[in-house]
């Protein structure tokens, strides 16, 4: 009896995992749209300011832009580690772990580079 009661267990545990996971992934998805909308919007106003022929207000939107950019493939590069971590709890396996932990370390280094690019953005426009 034991035995069948911690089989249900696992079963409950790895169907919730897995739940979780396709939710982040649909949240990685709705993030990724956002920033994609906003992007776009951000580059109408940008082409209709410089319309308008003014020079300053175009140079400070399109860093408005990129710097709303970079910060939303921050958040999705954090949700994407979760997703990942998820998956490997899913699925334990020496080839997953391998896989995450070249996930992570490319996705650290790309974290790094986007921080350090928005820091250069904000010290640019002040």
């Amino acid at each position: 009896m034991t035995e069948t009661s911690v089989d249900i267990g696992k079963v409950f545990l790895d169907g919730l995992i897995g739940n979780v996971v396709y939710a982040l992934e649909i949240i990685i998805t709705i993030i990724i749209l956002g920033i994609i909308v906003i992007t776009l919007i951000s580059l109408l106003r940008v082409t209709i300011s410089s319309l308008k022929k003014r020079e300053g207000q175009v140079r400070l939107r399109i860093d408005e832009v990129v710097s709303r950019l970079l910060r939303g493939l921050l958040i999705s590069l954090d949700i994407l580690v979760a997703a990942d971590i998820l998956k490997t709890i899913l699925v334990p396996s020496i080839t997953e772990l391998a896989i995450l932990v070249i996930t992570v370390i490319v996705r650290v280094l790309l974290t790094f580079s986007l921080s350090k690019e928005i820091e250069r953005q904000e010290g640019h426009s002040k």
